[in-house]
């Protein structure tokens, strides 16, 4: 069986055994509940009788805790790595933004104030399933418009799954200018450590403005080289400014850290010398624990690990590298000897820069095999008489990516959740509307890469953790034992290979419009993303008023109908550019 393009959409009705849930599920949280304690030696258990066993897609604890943030966004400068200061967009004026924090089952409740004077916003909480909360998932054009310059907007919702994640943008190249922050959701791990060491956020970072950039790409197809690669916001340069992050250990310990790629266009490698990884979550995902030296973190994708400082007292290299099988390598101010990441200082150690020696570490662009705690069987039955078609091409006269011979582009005035609230099914070609109408159905996309420039893409679908069945070069052999339908690996970030494809699958059990699209930050600008409009007859009941939705559209319109606005919509919606100067109002949306 030949597919003869990119991307192919299955739908499946299925009805799981209990809703939304897949049959065969293996969960402690379908069972009596036993008391359960967190500690240093029992990290598997919770509190409440929740566990790492619990399946996050039908249980949560009931909190009746709610954690309240309030972000500002600004236009500021920066220089994260001490070599030259830029104009940047920053909340809080931090970079990377403030860390949220809540247990798993809390209730998050962000206020978002657009303090930009010539800029538009919209915060996306990526991987959050937003169950029953699509107006809260942060897409411009598709759930909300944009925050208008000088407004405010209160996103509220229950973290049902537990891990690590971070925030962006999802309007214009804010998220490359410093429009980013990460967040941490308390729950257990399924492997024990002493002391959580946080988030380690890892991006690529430009010395030019990234609308600057994206606008070259979007007009000129000139895809840049980044500057150098930051580790939580800082990195020395090529001269010597700047600084390393550094991670602080005790001899005898063991430490989790979370690790998140918030690149825009690198896909990235991370090593600790002669300290393995034990990695026990993937996205917000708990995985059985798997050792490695070497990971390689497609953007937007988070891992979760844990290191034994058991070597001698000493500092060691935390080493990131780009996969340069999929990007080219940054430039590091012309220094090619530099070690680029951050260091794990031992206490007691001198503070000089490390001599350690590193492992071999890979170049490649292929997401890491791992198998979900919570085993999850997916039905495979009708999956090949079932299959339908979508096609994703690159247009170099125009420089765009297109599925079905048109690039998404979204309007600002009027999101997609407008046309649920209207009862609207007058789509817009260019809205690229695919329609999901059967409750708790498995649909399935068996997506192919030939098409356009032969380079991986990170893919990322909003609303869900899907069910990745497999991928790999060359033709999909287009047969069900080439898939994986028992316990497949789940998350919400998955790596189409170049000249090769990927399989994924997901139940209807989350009304909402939510967008797919790849995660390299040119591409979806260019047009690289669909939306899927799952069971739109549920969504009103599921999310009760849009009345916020509706006033921040008022604000909206009343300012982007102003004959003073200084820039036009150029591209998508999704990332989208226009005029600036580093002493003018701020980067173009």
């Amino acid at each position: 069986m030949v597919l003869p393009s990119i991307w192919r959409l299955a739908a499946l009705g299925w009805a799981a055994q209990v809703a939304g849930l897949p049959s065969n599920v293996q969960s402690g949280s379908l069972n009596t509940r036993q008391a359960c304690t967190n500690t240093p030696t029992t990290r598997n258990c919770w509190s409440n009788g929740f566990s790492s066993s619990t399946d996050i897609t039908t249980d949560w604890p009931k909190t009746g805790q709610t954690n309240t943030y309030d972000l500002r966004i600004t236009n500021t400068t920066c220089s994260p790595d001490g070599h030259s200061t830029k104009m940047c967009q920053l909340i809080n004026g931090q970079y990377p933004g403030p860390t949220i924090r809540a247990n798993w089952g809390d209730r998050l409740r962000i206020v978002v104030h657009n303090d930009m004077p010539d800029n538009g916003t919209s915060i996306h909480w990526h991987g959050f399933r937003q169950l029953n909360t699509c107006q809260n998932d942060g897409t411009n054009g598709i759930t909300e418009c944009p925050i208008a310059p000088g407004s405010t907007k209160t996103y509220e919702f229950v973290a049902t799954q537990y891990g690590t994640t971070w925030y962006h943008s999802h309007h214009s190249a804010q998220y490359g200018e410093g429009v980013v922050g990460t967040v941490i959701i308390d729950g257990p791990t399924t492997a024990n450590y002493d002391v959580d060491l946080g988030t380690l956020p890892l991006t690529d970072w430009y010395y030019n403005q990234t609308w600057m950039l994206l606008s070259r790409v979007v007009n000129f197809g000139a895809v840049p080289q980044p500057d150098t690669i930051l580790v939580n916001g800082t990195m020395v340069d090529g001269a010597g400014n700047g600084h390393y992050q550094t991670l602080n250990v005790q001899t005898g310990k063991k430490y989790k850290f979370r690790l998140i790629n918030t690149s825009v266009d690198q896909q990235l490698h991370v090593s600790l010398d002669n300290h393995p990884f034990t990695v026990v979550a993937a996205d917000f995902v708990a995985i059985k624990p798997f050792n490695t030296t070497d990971l390689m973190i497609g953007i937007g994708q988070r891992y979760e690990v844990i290191i034994t400082a058991d070597q001698a007292v000493d500092n060691y290299w935390l080493r990131v590298t780009s996969g340069t099988q999929c990007n080219g390598a940054p430039r590091i101010y012309g220094n090619t000897s530099l070690v680029v990441g951050g260091i794990l200082h031992y206490e007691g150690a001198s503070s000089s820069n490390p001599t350690s020696t590193s492992f071999n570490i890979s170049t490649d662009c292929l997401d890491e095999s791992f198998e979900p705690f919570v085993e999850h069987t997916v039905p495979s039955d009708t999956f090949a008489s079932q299959l339908g078609e979508l096609d994703l091409s690159f247009d170099r006269t125009i420089i765009r990516w297109s599925i079905d011979g048109s690039p998404i582009d979204v309007d600002w005035e009027r999101p997609t959740l407008d046309y649920v609230q209207d009862n609207d099914t007058a789509y817009t070609t260019s809205m690229r509307v695919f329609e999901m109408t059967q409750p708790n159905a498995w649909y399935f996309w068996v997506i192919r890469n030939f098409d356009g420039i032969p380079i991986p893409h990170p893919i990322h679908l909003h609303g869900h953790d899907f069910y990745k069945l497999g991928s790999g070069t060359g033709d999909f052999p287009g047969t069900i034992s080439a898939l994986d339908f028992d316990n497949p690996i789940r998350r919400d970030v998955a790596m189409l290979p170049a000249r090769g494809w990927l399989v994924i699958a997901m139940p209807a059990d989350n009304p909402g419009a939510w967008l797919c699209h790849c995660h390299i930050a040119w591409h979806v600008s260019q047009g690289f993303g669909l939306q899927f409009l799952e069971r739109k007859q549920d969504i009103l009941g599921a999310i009760g008023s849009l009345d916020s939705m509706n006033e921040g559209c008022i604000e909206w319109e009343r300012y982007w109908d102003s004959p003073n606005r200084p820039y036009k919509k150029e591209d998508s919606g999704l990332r989208s550019v226009g005029p600036t100067d580093i002493s003018g109002p701020g980067a173009g949306v």
